[in-house]
C-alpha cells in the first residue's frame, strides 16, 4: 500500500469492501484505490440474497466511495466498473450506468457505451474509434530514446547501440518498447547484460 501525501487516508491498493445484513456477510468487493480512480475489480455475493441485485448496489456504493475519496484527493475523480464482457449476462448491469464509456483497444480512447453497443452485437473484439486514422497517441515513435540500464549505467537505446554496435538485440528491444509504448519506453529501464 503506498500513502503519498496528496492521496487518500488509506492509501492506494486493493481494498475489501464488506457489505452486511442482519449480522450476516453477504458480500464482498474488491476495488483498487489509485491515483485517479477507483476500480472496481470484483465482487462475490451469497447466492442467497442473489435477488437483491448485489452488484448493482455495490457500484452506487462505490460511485459513493469515489465521491467521498475524491472531497481528499481531488484527482481521484472516475469510477471504474471494470472489463465489460458484452456475452456476459452478468456484466451487462455496467452499460446501464450513465454516462458509460468504454475503453477502443486500439486507439486508447473513451467511447461512449451506446455507440459501442452495436459493434459488440457483431463480434466479440471491436475497435470502437471510429475515426479510420486515429491511433494510439503512445505508440512508439523513437527507438532511440528509449532507456536501458548497461553496466550500470542509465542510457538511451541509441547510445546503447552505438556502444555495442555487434550488439544483435535491436529487435527484441523494438518488440518490448512497441509494447510498453513511448512514454513507459522513456521512463522504465530495460536491463541489458
Amino acid at each position: 500500500m503506498e500513502t503519498p501525501p496528496d492521496g487518500p487516508a488509506a492509501g492506494y491498493g486493493s481494498f475489501h469492501q464488506q457489505y452486511w445484513l442482519d449480522g450476516r456477510i453477504v458480500a464482498v468487493g474488491v476495488v483498487d484505490i489509485l491515483p485517479t480512480c477507483v476500480s472496481s475489480v470484483y465482487l462475490y455475493y451469497h447466492p442467497d440474497f442473489a435477488s437483491l441485485s448485489l452488484g448493482s448496489y455495490s457500484a452506487l456504493r462505490e460511485v459513493a466511495f469515489t465521491r467521498q475519496l475524491q472531497k481528499q484527493s481531488p484527482k481521484l475523480c472516475f469510477y471504474y466498473l471494470g472489463f465489460y464482457i458484452h456475452s456476459c449476462n452478468k456484466m451487462r448491469y455496467k452499460g446501464q450506468y450513465q454516462p458509460s464509456d468504454l475503453l477502443c483497444p486500439e486507439t486508447y480512447v473513451f467511447v461512449p457505451i451506446e455507440c459501442c453497443i452495436p459493434s459488440l452485437e457483431q463480434t466479440h473484439y471491436a475497435r470502437f474509434n471510429q475515426d479510420p486514422d486515429a491511433g494510439d497517441t503512445h505508440v512508439l515513435k523513437d527507438l532511440g530514446r528509449a532507456l536501458v540500464l548497461y553496466r550500470r549505467t542509465v542510457m538511451p537505446y541509441a547510445a546503447y547501440a552505438r556502444k555495442r554496435k555487434c550488439s544483435n538485440d535491436e529487435m527484441e528491444v523494438a518488440q518490448y518498447a512497441g509494447l510498453v509504448g513511448q512514454v513507459c519506453a522513456e521512463r522504465i529501464l530495460l536491463y541489458r547484460a
